[in-house]
């Protein structure tokens, strides 16, 4: 099994060139596609959704917005039938690095980062057959740190379920010992 972005809808005020929607969508495709083991069985199961680049009223600076979207299943839950906090965070990483590497290509700055911290708060469970929607907004892109509001909503059952503040940072080049 392979994820589609079949139906991935761009758009936003931001021009995006042919080349740059072609490696967007390469990259969305790779990434999801060479999950090897961790976890492959449920990143693979994640429908992209829509991305928006789009220029912030308040400083003028690009952004990004991606949804994705999944549908909770047995493989996912927990011992109360809900999803596993660690299956929310592991999907909360994933998703919330591709807004911000797709926000660093499309500008053409390095997308390689690590994280610095991953704050989580969850709200409320999400029941099996629930399907999900995992919204990511960049907040900023600087050379030295980056980070992005991600946010988890049950659209079945019409509530917030998880909110994610995720921080990330250039990685330190190799020591010469």
């Amino acid at each position: 099994m392979a994820i589609s972005i079949d139906q991935l809808v761009l758009k936003g005020d931001i021009v995006q060139p042919p080349a740059v929607q072609a490696r967007i969508r390469d990259y969305l495709t790779k990434i999801f596609n060479n999950f090897q083991p961790f976890a492959s069985e449920i990143a693979l199961k994640l429908l992209t959704k829509e991305l928006e680049l789009y220029t912030r009223d308040g400083d003028g600076k690009p952004h990004a917005k991606l949804t994705f979207e999944i549908v909770v299943d047995p493989s996912m839950i927990n011992g109360h039938g809900a999803m596993h906090g660690g299956c929310a965070v592991f999907l909360i990483d994933t998703c919330s690095s591709s807004a911000l590497a797709i926000l660093a290509m499309h500008l053409e700055k390095p997308w390689n980062h690590v994280s610095q911290t991953l704050n989580t708060t969850f709200h409320a469970p999400m029941p099996v057959g629930a399907t999900l929607h995992i919204i990511n907004v960049t907040q900023s892109l600087g050379s030295r740190t980056v980070s992005v509001l991600t946010e988890i909503w049950d659209v079945t059952n019409h509530r917030l379920c998880v909110s994610a503040v995720h921080n990330k940072m250039a990685p330190s080049s190799v020591s010469r010992l």
